[in-house]
């Protein structure tokens, strides 16, 4: 059961997630961990400036620390206080509903099957997976383990979904920025060559009507 491990174990079990949980208490750890913590900062971010940590390069320290570092534990329950802060909405979500079940929600011990996949689902439905799983898996909620597993599933395959989501759009601006960049060059070209097409206008019809002025002076010259 979750309620036995540490948070050292929990986060173990949430490594594939870092990068979404550091995403949600990066301010916290730049701003408060990072700040207090100077055996841990000169480890990790030796010579780098604090506030413009990546969440890639906070999530790769903070993986690393939780698994490896004597203060893991320390490191693991602050992120997981500061994550539950945050989501204190999910909290008061799965309060109730487990007050529903038992209003000692505290003494369930672990939860039937059928009730838990509504219970899943419904918080799935309001929160999303990442965030469902997250919170079950930090505050010890009494899913059955095959539920966990599910949950789990789902969350990686909503992030992963997200991602790819991401990259397309990314690449659709891309495409985007270079269709209005080459429309750009052409409008460019256009009002250069029109420009220059229109001075060549201009000589013509001043070259012409010199060359008649000429061919009318030579004809007078002729006849007279």
């Amino acid at each position: 059961m979750l309620n036995d491990i540490t948070y050292k174990e929990k986060f173990a079990i949430l490594t594939p997630l870092m990068p979404y949980v550091i995403e949600n208490v990066k301010k916290d750890l730049k701003n408060d961990h990072i700040r207090t913590d100077g055996i841990f900062a000169r480890h990790y971010f030796s010579g780098k400036n604090h506030n413009k940590l990546s969440v890639e390069e906070l999530s790769e320290a903070y993986t690393h620390a939780l698994a490896h570092q004597e203060s893991a534990e320390a490191i693991g329950e602050f992120i997981a206080n500061r994550w539950l802060l945050n989501h204190g909405e999910v909290y008061h979500f799965f309060e109730e509903e487990l007050s529903k079940i038992n209003p000692d929600f505290s003494s369930l011990e672990v939860l039937d099957p059928q009730v838990s996949v509504v219970l899943m689902e419904k918080a799935i439905s309001a929160f999303g997976a990442p965030t469902t799983y997250l919170f079950c898996v930090l505050n010890s909620v009494v899913f059955p383990d095959e539920i966990f597993q599910q949950l789990a599933k789902k969350a990686q395959d909503e992030l992963k979904n997200k991602a790819e989501n991401t990259a397309k759009e990314k690449e659709r601006l891309s495409a985007e920025m270079m269709e209005r960049n080459h429309e750009q060059q052409i409008a460019r070209l256009t009002d250069k060559y029109e420009k220059k097409l229109m001075g060549l206008q201009k000589k013509y019809v001043t070259d012409t009507e010199a060359l008649k002025k000429q061919v009318a002076i030579l004809q007078r010259k002729l006849h007279a």
